[in-house]
């Protein structure tokens, strides 16, 4: 028997006009294809979801021998504790596996791990694996120190433990360079499309990603992420996700494989707000409850009256 999926287009897209900024999405059932879209090929910055090819380009270069994932570091006091994770609580100069930085980076979106792995593999070793899979317009141009230097109007200084306390400042006085291209399309900052990071989730949860072991252990870390606000929050308790968000003031993104009952979906949503008033994750949370209701309608919580 052939099913048919038809997703709620009028009401996805009243949701997508009603956000005061940019919106882009992809949603696809993978059993039966079915898939709608919104500025899909739209490139628009990730925030953490860079984090993605930075995991990536890890077991790349676990499998291929150059790096193994009990290979310790020691973090390093240069850089930035802005932002999410738990490393930034540590004082004592702890020393990790390129493993547990890997967790914290996805689980909990750790800032200071994330930078400690793009030691480890290098950004312009993340980006031509990006180019060599067929992904030109995803890029992790920097480190989340640099994307956080950039923002605050302070990308001409070295990162330093002085100058952190520069930025943390201006952070906090809700300083920010919204005109900037860490705010912009640019390949020169941390970017991709929704067509492209739904390719890419696809792709891992297939075993296609560097290889079926490494896309298994990839797709357990993004089952951890720890933020339930985008695409989990109006789905029923039961239903796994694996995923990764980004959140910054203007820009929310979360992009994942949700696991219905009737089989594996797709989203990749991302917003930018066109002011600090930002509803982005809801935004995104209510275009994922529309399409997973259009697939298995008990997957999904009614909408508020």
């Amino acid at each position: 028997m052939t099913i048919t999926i038809v997703f709620p287009v009028k009401e996805i897209h009243a949701v997508a006009a009603s956000f005061d900024g940019e919106v882009g999405f992809y949603v696809e059932d993978m059993t039966t294809g079915a898939n709608h879209e919104h500025n899909a090929d739209r490139r628009m910055p990730t925030v953490s979801v860079c984090k993605i090819p930075v995991m990536i380009e890890l077991f790349r270069q676990v499998e291929e021998g150059a790096l193994r994932l009990d290979d310790r570091r020691r973090l390093r006091s240069d850089i930035s504790r802005h932002g999410t994770g738990h490393l930034k609580t540590l004082m004592d100069d702890p020393e990790l596996t390129l493993n547990d930085y890997a967790r914290l980076m996805i689980m909990v979106s750790d800032n200071m791990a994330t930078d400690m792995v793009i030691d480890a593999v290098g950004l312009e070793n993340i980006n031509a694996t990006m180019d060599r899979m067929g992904f030109p317009n995803t890029r992790t141009s920097m480190p989340m120190t640099g994307w956080h230097y950039l923002i605050t109007g302070l990308s001409h200084l070295p990162h330093s433990i002085e100058n952190n306390e520069i930025m943390y400042q201006r952070m906090a006085e809700g300083n920010q360079d919204f005109d900037g291209i860490g705010y912009t399309d640019s390949l020169a900052s941390n970017v991709t499309t929704p067509r492209e990071s739904a390719t890419i989730m696809k792709m891992i949860h297939n075993g296609d990603m560097v290889s079926k072991s490494a896309s298994a252990a990839m797709l357990e870390l993004l089952k951890g992420c720890s933020d339930s606000s985008m695409i989990p929050h109006h789905l029923k308790s039961d239903i796994a996700v694996a995923h990764k968000i980004g959140s910054s003031r203007r820009l929310k993104v979360d992009t994942g494989i949700v696991y219905l009952p009737t089989g594996p979906m797709v989203i990749a949503a991302m917003t930018m707000s066109s002011t600090d008033d930002d509803n982005g994750s809801d935004t995104i949370s209510e275009i994922a409850r529309l399409a997973a209701q259009a697939v298995s309608p008990e997957s999904a919580m009614q909408a508020a009256p």
